[in-house]
């Protein structure tokens, strides 16, 4: 009989067929993969409040400094860690503020890891300052806590729960720092700052190199950055004074669509600048696409043809060196130049490509200015728009100052430390003007910071470094100092000037 198709009687059941031993291997090996996973499964964890996210396995989350997410930021973290500290040890109501950003810039980020070191350290500055001097009082004590919230909406959203998390338990009532102007970073201060009712944190938000103005109004947020609009008038206004009185301008745009900064930095300075001096349509390109640098060494022909005096590069500053680099090549080279830029062209001196920048310059025909957000030398060019208690030799930011003597390796020519230290600064004044109101006894809540901000104007302005910070009903610092910086052929940088939107920067007035 044949048994051809049918089972074979007579066997036990693993020797009827060889494809049963296949089968029992697979549904062993699926089985024990099963049990794996639910008895073990994936380890995620970084560390306390730390974990990876998303495809790229970034840690992204809170810490008090014990973790170092990077590195680049092992040294402040572990100096923030140790204030943190001395403030659990201590008997006095504290509150925390969190540090929120990217703290790991990748290549195409709009930050460099030495700008956000530098941040990172002014804001830890600002936190020893406030923790160990008697200036702006001394309850509640604060905590700094570091929040990286990587580059996706997924490890932002992962972070902001973290934050979550933590408001009650460890006194959370504001969130600074929050990155560079963005769609996305919109999208995340909407989420710090909106009712818990609707989902949000109800955190007071202290942006420090937020200048888009797209972001002005947000309910909740203040910023210790001018915003473009000021920063595109103090540029107009510094080339209606001599000897830039009669140059020509052409204007450069980045056109990628999520950037809001260079969008709306562009378009500020198109309408605060006399149409009748601008030569040439507007050249854009999008720094989101490939083929940047080649896009602006094909516009030499066109930027020779039209003789611009000036260029306005309304872009990132890690795109500068890709735009100067062709400049010393450019058909009419031996023409004089200036390309002037906002805040961002700070960025250049660490973005890849900065030598090339300054054989650009070491031509001679071409000069690069920029209106900053900080810078030191503002301090001596206009000393009546900021604060003596800042600028002070012996000021935490001063030349003997704490910061230099903690980071003495550093500089503030950047200022990002110093828009670090301002964020902080502004974060702990709301939550001390509101613990010290009656009844108060040092208690502080996110919705109570919220409120506060609308009292931090006039008399009751901020000492910031980058000058003094009277916010306006929209969060946005009224007539905030805008300082006009050059950077050399040798890569050091000066301030020419001090301006503002008006011309004149807020000062406050006597109380």
């Amino acid at each position: 009989m044949s048994t051809r198709g049918h089972w074979v009687t007579g066997r036990h059941l693993w020797m009827r067929w060889p494809w049963n031993v296949v089968l029992a291997v697979l549904v062993l090996a699926l089985v024990g993969g099963t049990l794996t996973w639910t008895l073990w499964p994936e380890d995620t964890s970084c560390a306390d409040g730390v974990r990876h996210v998303g495809a790229d396995r970034s840690c992204v989350g809170v810490t008090d400094g014990s973790f170092h997410f990077s590195d680049n930021l092992a040294a402040v973290s572990d100096l923030i860690h140790t204030q943190n500290a001395a403030v659990d040890q201590d008997n006095r109501s504290f509150v925390s503020i969190v540090y929120l950003m990217s703290l790991v810039p990748g290549p195409k980020d709009t930050n460099t890891p030495d700008s956000v070191r530098h941040e990172i350290q002014g804001a830890y500055a600002a936190l020893y300052e406030k923790n160990n001097t008697l200036g702006g009082g001394d309850v509640p004590r604060i905590r700094l806590l570091l929040a990286n919230c990587g580059s996706t909406d997924e490890q932002r959203d992962a972070t902001l729960e973290e934050i979550r998390s933590r408001v009650g338990p460890q006194h959370i009532v504001a969130v600074a720092g929050l990155g560079t102007s963005t769609d996305a970073t919109a999208r995340m201060i909407g989420k710090v700052t909106g009712n818990t009712d609707s989902g949000g944190l109800q955190l007071g938000a202290v942006g420090s190199v937020l200048s888009a103005d797209t972001l002005a109004g947000i309910p909740g947020l203040v910023r210790a950055a001018p915003t473009n609009t000021d920063e595109a008038a103090a540029a107009a206004s510094f080339l209606k004074q001599p000897p830039y009185s009669a140059l020509k301008v052409m204007v450069i745009q980045d056109a990628r669509p999520d950037d809001q900064y260079s969008r709306t930095l562009g378009k500020a300075f198109l309408a605060a600048f006399p149409e009748e001096r601008l030569v040439g349509q507007v050249e854009q390109y999008d720094s989101s696409q490939e083929g940047v640098a080649t896009a602006f060494a094909t516009r030499m022909a066109n930027l020779c043809a039209v003789k611009p005096d000036v260029i306005y590069f309304a872009g990132r500053g890690v795109n500068l060196p890709s735009f100067l680099a062709p400049l010393k090549n450019r058909p009419c080279s031996a023409r004089k130049l200036i390309v002037l830029s906002g805040d961002d062209a700070s960025q250049a001196a660490q973005a890849a490509g900065f030598d090339e920048i300054k054989e650009t310059l070491r031509s001679g025909t071409v000069r690069l200015l920029y209106t900053g957000l900080a810078h030191p030398e503002a301090w001596e060019r206009r000393p009546d728009a900021y604060s003596a208690a800042v600028r002070d030799d012996v000021a935490v930011l001063g030349k003997h100052g704490y910061y230099h003597a903690t980071f003495p390796l550093e500089g503030l020519d950047d200022g990002q430390a110093m828009m670090g230290y301002d964020a902080v600064s502004a974060a702990v004044k709301g939550a001390r003007t509101v613990g010290r109101s009656p009844g108060a006894n040092g208690r502080v809540t996110g919705s109570q910071m919220i409120q506060i901000w609308q009292s931090l104007h006039g008399v009751d302005a901020v000492m910031g470094a980058s000058g003094y910070i009277s916010f306006a009903n929209d969060g946005s610092p009224t007539d905030k100092a805008v300082p006009v910086i050059e950077i050399g052929a040798d890569g050091k940088v000066h301030t020419l000037a001090v301006s503002s939107r008006t011309g004149t920067p807020f000062i406050p007035p006597k109380d």
